[in-house]
């Protein structure tokens, strides 16, 4: 009976994805990286995390009147994080930066369209990226909702790193300037020194839920952006809609060729951990 009702869950699951990648997606489908039309790494003009290539798109679209409102994620008192609805392009970048706690940002965009918001641009993770594009659904051709989806394996809850890295490096999560991952390691700034430990040390930090999450690029995304894949200082560049090449018309960048298959490892092995994840909750007890 569990059996059965998995491969029903998994049979509807794929069909409301297809319907999502008909609707809003175009170009070729890669059984690991989802619907795209381009590949390639780019290095933007903006200091940034990773080339600063979604600071530099949102930019793009305020300066060229595309979006009415982006609702992205900044940071606030600590290091706690928070959605956040910029309306011009100073406010985009006084927001850049990644921060790997998970933060609800899709609620923002029925917020917006009461406000007669009609192009929305969003930043978000995979699983908020699939949320947006079910509101979008519901909405026909209300308004235009740009989706920049981030790469990602897993958020934090700010409590448990905050202990873990306390415990492991000896310093204080709000007051670290800034994080990064990379090639399967988590290095956080504070006070000018750079302190760093394996993500996979970092397991017990991780939100549950990201465990039975398969969508490592944001496979539903207008345009993806990450680091894996490219050299450091640049970001992977997945396009898959023919928004997506809209915003990026005229994009002023650096670009180079994408270690495809870093992607396609990393994808497989987030697909491959939510399985197992799935089995282990459906299997009797």
């Amino acid at each position: 009976m569990a059996e059965n009702q998995a491969e029903k869950a998994q049979n509807y699951k794929a069909q409301d994805e297809a319907k999502i990648e008909q609707q809003f997606l175009e170009g070729t489908k890669d059984q690991n990286l989802g619907v795209y039309c381009d590949l390639f790494s780019a290095k933007s003009v903006f200091e940034g995390q990773d080339g600063g290539v979604v600071t530099a798109l949102l930019v793009k679209g305020f300066e060229e009147d595309l979006f009415d409102a982006a609702v992205v994620v900044r940071r606030v008192e600590g290091y706690s994080a928070e959605a956040f609805t910029a309306t011009n392009a100073k406010e985009v970048i006084a927001s850049s930066g990644t921060k790997y706690l998970r933060v609800m940002v899709t609620k923002k965009i029925r917020e917006l369209i009461s406000q007669n918001k009609k192009r929305i641009a969003i930043v978000c993770t995979p699983c908020e990226a699939k949320t947006a594009r079910k509101i979008q659904q519901t909405l026909k051709n209300e308004c235009q909702i740009t989706v920049i989806g981030l790469f990602c394996f897993e958020a934090f809850n700010k409590a448990k790193l905050k202990e873990e890295l306390r415990t492991r490096l000896g310093i204080d999560l709000d007051k670290v300037e800034k994080t990064q991952i990379r090639q399967g390691k988590f290095s956080a700034v504070a006070d000018g020194k750079e302190y760093s430990c394996k993500v996979k040390d970092l397991d017990r930090a991780a939100e549950k839920a990201c465990s039975y999450c398969d969508d490592f690029t944001s496979r539903f995304a207008d345009i993806s952006v990450g680091s894996v894949g490219s050299k450091k200082g640049y970001s992977t560049v997945i396009v898959r809609s023919g928004v997506g090449k809209n915003l990026l018309k005229n994009f002023n960048a650096a670009k180079e060729a994408v270690d495809k298959e870093e992607v396609v490892e990393l994808s497989k092995f987030k697909m491959e951990r939510a399985k197992k994840s799935s089995a282990a909750l459906n299997t009797p007890k």
